[in-house]
This record gives structure tokens, C-alpha cells and sequence, in this order.
């Protein structure tokens, strides 16, 4: 009886460090990942392409509505230069939902709201969306954004 007592107790212990283990790596996902989407939005509302770019992982996809998707650093680059030559960003991201789907891979939805200024007319307009990041953690044990696609909440302007 005490044998027996004593392998419930020990695989008891296993299961509660198994348990206590992935807790503790989903916690630092989170914590990565929250890390990420912060640099992401304070390099948004800078206008920093140079910022951005560490950010996405070396085959990311910028997917932006209207527009054809940016596949790469090399095209990342150019779509958030043009982006930012045209557009002053002033928003914050808010994590409506983070889910890690393996070791290295996640996802993230957030909303974003503020306002962006135009260059081109002198403008600012209200700015509202809502984003899906799909973030994958690299050798070095960053997550980086390996795909990212938003759309407008707020209705068209006439």
C-alpha cells in the first residue's frame, strides 16, 4: 500500500512541474509577445521604418487593406516607407486576445484607435482598427511579427 502511495505521489509531483512548467513558458510567451506589440506601436506612431523592420521576422507579410500584401523585409520596407511618407500615426493597440498554438508560434488580435494625420492634405482623421498579428519566436527566443493584416472600423469617409 505505501509503494503504491508513493508512485501516485511522485507522478503527482511530475504532472504538478510538467503543469508548473508550461505555465511558466506561456507566461513568458505572453511576456514577449506583449513586448513585441509594444516596440510595434510606439515604431508605428514614430514613423520609423527602422524601428519596424526587427519586428517582423525575415519572411514576414504586411497585409494592409486595399493593397496587395508585402512579402519580406526587402517589401515590408518599402510598403511602411510609403506609409509613413504619407501618414503620421497616433494610436494604441489594445490585446483582445493572445493564444500560444505551439512553441514558437501565436497569435494576437487587438483593436487600435486614435487619429492619423495626412501630409498630403493636412488632415487628421480619426483612426480605428482591428489587427490580427500572427507571431512567430525565433532561434534567439524573440517573437517577431511573421504575418500581420488589419482592417478599418470606422465607417469610409464620403
Amino acid at each position: 500500500m505505501t509503494h503504491s502511495l508513493s508512485i501516485r505521489t511522485a507522478l503527482a509531483t511530475v504532472a504538478f512541474l510538467c503543469l508548473g512548467s508550461a505555465v511558466g513558458r506561456a507566461e513568458e510567451a505572453k511576456a514577449g509577445i506583449e513586448h513585441t506589440m509594444a516596440a510595434y506601436n510606439a515604431a508605428l506612431n514614430g514613423g520609423d521604418t527602422s524601428r519596424v523592420l526587427p519586428l517582423y521576422t525575415e519572411d514576414g507579410v504586411f497585409m494592409p487593406p486595399f493593397s496587395q500584401s508585402a512579402v519580406g523585409k526587402t517589401a515590408i520596407k518599402t510598403a511602411y516607407d510609403a506609409v509613413f511618407a504619407e501618414l503620421k500615426f497616433h494610436v494604441k493597440f489594445a490585446v483582445v486576445e493572445l493564444v500560444q498554438m505551439a512553441p514558437t508560434w501565436a497569435f494576437v488580435r487587438t483593436n487600435s484607435a486614435g487619429t492619423t494625420d495626412h501630409h498630403s492634405t493636412g488632415k487628421t482623421t480619426s483612426e480605428a482598427n482591428q489587427e490580427l498579428f500572427v507571431f512567430k519566436k525565433g532561434e534567439d527566443g524573440t517573437w517577431r511579427i511573421a504575418r500581420y493584416s488589419f482592417s478599418p472600423t470606422n465607417p469610409p469617409i464620403p
